[in-house]
């Protein structure tokens, strides 16, 4: 029943309570009751039933991960009725209930704050009979569950943004130093900023003009990324958990590696090695890295770094780029990720990523006010210094790091690795 017929039973009923004062009132309004009760009985059968109306629903096969995901509902009608539509969905940002003209169609938005599955019930419509005095309320479609994968949005951002030669709106430094790199690209007219290393004599004496061979980066390195999914990466940095912040960088990463000719490979550890993904270039190797990281969760062991990087030696020969995620504490914890990340320079180039904890950095700045906020601005503070020393020792051992909040962490490891494949350092 709706507003108006509810209104229309009040009025009867207020006429029937009036036949207190006048026996004639009271058969009037008990009448009138019963027809209001008989209008809006065949005003709700005539609303639409659920041959009348279809809903489909409309987003992306995979949500990403601390993102939000775009959901489009469209409810169809035979016949132009309103209604009241509701869409079953406990993740959503704010709940999706809408007074509609039907057909139309609406949208929302979630944002998986962890990756695993996102359940979507069915759509309640709640359509109005003609008359707009009573309801028939159905449920439609299907429920289902909607896989929560790693952020694919960033991966279409960079993509976009790249047609458009827009990647510094990304933080990502495009420019390309010339006659850096290894292999041949072509020859072309010296510009006078060119080295001297550089000029080609055999083409010069060739077209009579100063000529000078430009070099690009070797292609078809491995880069190896190693996700550490212990019990450090589990704790939250934000929205999400560290190792989800991760996940999102290395898939970016792993992007521009394939889409820059190199070959991308994944190696996942906690106290053990947990899967591995031997490099491969192609487009496809993209949805295998999605798949090979589907079941990864933070687990309550502790990494063990000899067992990992001493598998990663034995396991990848040829000289890499070794990306590692994890999280470090102290130079206690640290010390075998120090000996083992120094051990590998021998043969490989490792670079280790940390994601900081916003909250352990906004406690150590924040302006005490009582003895509870100074004793919390010293705490972290103790504990940003000590992870500092262990990035210091791994720095002093040449080993390349990256300390960044989940906002500029994904820009910051993509330029790192543009700037070693200008250096020729993989």
């Amino acid at each position: 029943m709706t507003w108006r017929g509810a209104a229309i039973l009040l009025a009867c009923l207020g006429l029937a309570a009036a036949g207190a004062a006048s026996p004639a009132l009271l058969g009037i309004g008990l009448g009138l009751f019963a027809i209001a009760v008989l209008l809006i009985a065949v005003d709700s059968a005539r609303a639409p039933g659920v041959r009348e109306l279809a809903v489909v629903r409309d987003h992306e096969q995979m949500l990403s991960v601390g993102r939000a995901n775009r959901i489009l509902v469209r409810v169809h009608a035979r016949r132009p009725v309103r209604a009241r539509v509701r869409d079953e969905c406990a993740a959503a940002d704010t709940q999706p209930v809408w007074r509609m003209r039907l057909p139309g169609e609406r949208e929302y938005s979630v944002t998986p704050h962890r990756r695993g599955q996102v359940e979507l019930g069915r759509t309640v419509v709640r359509a109005e009979g003609p008359w707009r005095l009573g309801w028939r309320q159905r449920a439609l479609g299907e429920a289902k569950a909607v896989p929560v994968e790693a952020d694919i949005g960033a991966v279409r951002v960079y993509e976009a943004l790249a047609r458009r030669g827009q990647l510094a709106e990304l933080g990502v430094r495009t420019l390309r130093l010339r006659t850096e790199g290894t292999e041949f690209e072509r020859v072309r007219e010296a510009v006078p900023d060119d080295p001297l290393r550089s000029i080609n004599w055999k083409a010069t004496a060739r077209t009579g003009r100063l000529m000078a061979t430009e070099l690009m980066p070797e292609r078809a390195q491995p880069v190896l990324l190693c996700l550490d999914h212990g019990r450090l990466m589990g704790v939250g940095a934000g929205e999400l958990a560290k190792l989800d912040h991760a996940v999102n960088a290395a898939l970016l990463l792993a992007h521009v590696a394939l889409r820059s000719g190199d070959r991308a490979g994944l190696m996942s550890f906690s106290d053990r090695v947990s899967g591995t993904l031997p490099p491969r270039s192609g487009a496809v190797q993209l949805q295998r890295f999605l798949e090979s990281v589907r079941a990864l969760r933070p687990e309550e062991a502790e990494s063990d770094y000899d067992a990992a990087l001493t598998h990663l030696s034995r396991w990848q020969t040829r000289r890499s780029l070794a990306v590692i995620f994890t999280d470090l504490m102290d130079t206690d914890q640290a010390g075998a990720l120090i000996r083992q990340c120094a051990r590998l320079r021998r043969r490989h180039l490792p670079l280790v990523v940390t994601v900081r904890d916003p909250a352990v950095v906004d406690a150590a700045r924040r302006a005490p006010r009582r003895g509870a906020d100074a004793y919390a601005r010293a705490v972290a503070a103790g504990l940003i210094a000590d992870r500092e020393d262990a990035l210091q020792l791994l720095r002093r051992s040449g080993v390349e790091t990256i300390d960044a909040d989940a906002r500029t962490l994904s820009p910051r490891l993509v330029n790192r690795y543009l700037e070693l494949k200008r250096r020729s350092r993989i």
